[in-house]
């Protein structure tokens, strides 16, 4: 047994007080971006990695001397998740309409493409550097709520967020979305006389990936957990960085489309499995793909099922900001780092694990509603993941429990489900045990418990005593039925084809309005 990690909330309608004054066990950072943009920026990270993942307005004790001296300011925003960085610059740079566009986009891409790189690889280095010198306030005083990895184990993802060229580039490329072409054929300082294109910047140095404002909120919309972002931004570096293959996209929205419709499954992610072994020499996307996408009724079903799924977000987002892992076990020695990892592992699942969570959370909820006073539990685990298992169990309070005998209770028994989930997936080693209040309750107040067990292999004793539990208890005996299933994301979705033919004007412009309005909301919220 290696260890036992628990997290409790406050009662679930404190939610909202705490959202603006945290009290859980992490120190957050309640820092929203200096300006509009990073505001922007900071909303959508908070929105798709959640609060103690995303980090706006940070410093470094770069030229602080115990404790004196001035901080420096560090990247926009910062994203840490395991050994995972994402380290974003963002830029709103205007563009100068009124110089000729072969003055004009040279000086833009100077200071919103150029310098934003060259800020992202100092705080790469930085962070290599000294991982241990980057602090929420200026004072230096409150370190990251969450460990940065080593060197030698951290995966760097560097950003470059641009805004100020839509407009411009709208009215040069009047058919499209007005986000920067793609042609991975530019290199260096050829940028300067390609407008409105970005291909690769530097071969040498650490990749950066370049979006502007509308294709940043379309790849942070479709790619909206950390996984799915981080699996994203991993596939586009290696596509656009082969040198044997020219890239060309009329947008990163195409591209992103592109990769939705072939998944994870193909042997290139942004190609059918027609396309073979072999990367063809150049490749092209023209504007018709993402428009095509938005109209598919697998898409549209697929963006009502990741509606359903953000409970599992809101589930996670109450456990961070209100989560106190004293309320029940204070003898459990628990740093905060070790309920950060038990946490990740929840928020590590992708939009589509998310809705299988969800539904399976929802039918066994639905289920129990319906037998008021009796125990229910509901096991998920895929053997696309079998090493971890999950235990969703809600237990009605008694007429003579205290709301703290309650937890109590509730704790323990949720502890002895997932011990005794060992035995039936002795395979597995990770086990998440996830209380609730019964639906058929006749109190208002609600919490939840997260327990996070693992475990390799159980000594004779462990097993014997496990045993003892669910003979005693009846918890996960033979008379459990597991169902089998097989489900897609998008069944029956067709391939996205590369030169595809393009859509008509008209129909382009209607599809840039909804989506324009769309933003336009987004933005006021």
């Amino acid at each position: 047994m290696d260890k036992v990690v628990t997290s409790q909330p406050a009662p679930i309608e404190q939610a909202n007080e705490a959202a603006a004054d945290p009290v859980g066990v992490f120190d957050l950072s309640s820092a929203e971006g200096v300006n509009e943009s990073e505001r922007l920026l900071m909303r959508l990270c908070r929105k798709s990695f959640l609060s103690l993942w995303a980090h706006a307005n940070l410093h470094t004790a770069q030229d602080m001397r115990d404790g004196k001296g001035s901080a420096k300011e560090f990247a926009d925003v910062l994203v840490v998740f395991g050994d995972d960085v994402i380290i974003f610059s963002d830029k709103h740079i205007q563009f100068q309409t009124a110089r000729e566009l072969g003055v004009a986009w040279p000086r833009w891409f100077k200071h919103a493409v150029a310098e934003s790189a060259k800020q992202l690889h100092g705080a790469m280095s930085w962070l290599r550097r000294f991982p241990k010198r980057i602090f929420l306030d200026a004072a230096c005083t409150r370190p990251l709520p969450v460990e940065l990895p080593s060197a030698d184990r951290a995966r760097y993802h560097l950003v470059a967020v641009t805004r100020g060229s839509r407009e411009v580039c709208l009215k040069t490329f009047p058919c499209s979305f007005g986000t920067l072409q793609i042609n991975t054929d530019v290199e260096g300082r050829a940028h300067e006389k390609v407008p409105f294109t970005i291909g690769v910047l530097d071969r040498s140095k650490h990749f950066v990936h370049v979006l502007d404002e509308f294709s940043l909120e379309v790849a942070m919309d479709e790619m909206d957990t950390i996984t799915d972002f981080l699996m994203y931004l991993k596939a586009r570096e290696a596509f656009l960085s082969e040198a044997d293959t020219t890239v060309v996209a009329a947008g990163e929205e195409q591209l992103v489309a592109a990769y939705i419709s072939n998944g994870d499954n193909s042997k290139h992610p942004f190609l059918p499995d027609a396309i073979g072994a072999n990367r063809p020499d150049l490749v092209m996307f023209d504007d018709s793909h993402y428009p095509g996408l938005l109209q598919r009724p697998e898409y549209q079903e697929k963006r009502r099922q990741d509606e359903r799924s953000r409970a599992w977000d809101d589930l996670l987002e109450r456990l961070i900001r209100l989560g106190d892992p004293k309320l029940v076990h204070p003898e459990v020695e628990q740093p905060n780092h070790e309920t950060e990892e038990a946490l990740r592992l929840m928020a590590a699942e992708s939009r589509f694990r998310r809705h299988l969570l969800t539904e399976s959370l929802l039918e066994m909820l639905t289920a129990a509603a319906e037998e008021p006073g009796k125990r229910r539990a509901r096991v998920f685990t895929t053997r696309e993941q079998f090493d971890l298992v999950y235990i969703f169990l809600v237990t009605p309070k008694l007429s003579n429990e205290t709301d703290d005998d309650y937890r109590k209770h509730r704790v323990a028994m949720l502890h002895a489900y997932c011990r005794c989930a060992k035995l039936r997936f002795p395979q597995s080693d990770t086990f998440i045990g996830l209380g609730l209040d019964h639906p058929a309750r006749d109190y208002e107040m609600s919490s939840e418990d997260v327990i996070v067990f693992t475990c390799h292999e159980y000594t004779p004793a462990e097993k014997a005593e496990t045993e003892r539990f669910q003979r005693e208890f009846g918890i996960l005996g033979e008379g459990l039925t597991m169902r089998e299933g097989y489900a897609t994301e998008f069944p029956a979705m067709a391939k996205a084809q590369p030169q595809a033919k393009p859509k008509r004007d008209d129909d382009n412009k209607k599809h840039k309005a909804k989506l324009a309005k769309a933003s336009r909301r987004r933005n006021r919220r």
